[in-house]
């Protein structure tokens, strides 16, 4: 059975979880039941170019943060169990997008981040329950996308014309899935 996955505009809730600059991104929201690591793979290799970050928020699974090192992945520790991963294999890319799904689906937030002159230390979350969740020293400016992870799709917050709209973000996701017309603002 084919998948099916609807693209909108993103819900005000959706945007308020973060700390952005005004009108600086349109939101996109992908949603598909289960994400699977093709679907997030081939979406990231299609839109992307390398290098691209991973900012996996909270590795709470053990054998996740084993793959990290067991697969030697450069990455950036912060906090006790955060990681930052910079991508610049298709390889590397393969493996973390498996990673992610695994957080995903046990309700962890994984962001992903494209841009020019982009470091680990700069992508660092700070998230409070009660407060949308920030990235204090990321210079905005330098940020082309960023997309949010999470257990029913993801959330694409971007400045790039490619991907302003949901009938453009259709065209970086796999044939191999079909959209939900009905459920898409298309």
């Amino acid at each position: 059975m084919i998948k099916q996955y609807f693209v909108q505009y993103s819900h005000d809730s959706i945007i308020n979880d973060f700390s952005l600059p005004n009108e600086m991104f349109k939101s996109i929201t992908v949603g598909i039941r289960d994400i699977e690591t093709d679907f997030l793979f081939t979406f990231v290799q299609n839109m992307f170019s390398f290098p691209v970050f991973f900012v996996l928020e909270s590795v709470i699974l053990e054998h996740i943060e084993r793959v990290i090192l067991e697969k030697k992945i450069p990455s950036y520790k912060f906090a006790s169990d955060g990681f930052i991963i910079k991508i610049d294999s298709v390889d590397t890319l393969e493996v973390i997008c498996d990673c992610t799904v695994d957080l995903a689906l046990n309700g962890f937030s994984v962001y992903i981040f494209f841009g020019q002159g982009l470091s680990e230390g700069n992508l660092v979350p700070t998230s409070n329950w009660d407060k949308p969740i920030e990235f204090k020293i990321l210079d905005f400016e330098k940020v082309d996308t960023f997309i949010d992870v999470h257990e029913v799709g993801l959330t694409i917050f971007s400045d790039n014309d490619k991907y302003n709209s949901p009938r453009k973000v259709t065209d970086y996701i796999s044939k191999a899935y079909l959209l939900d017309i009905e459920n898409s603002d298309i």
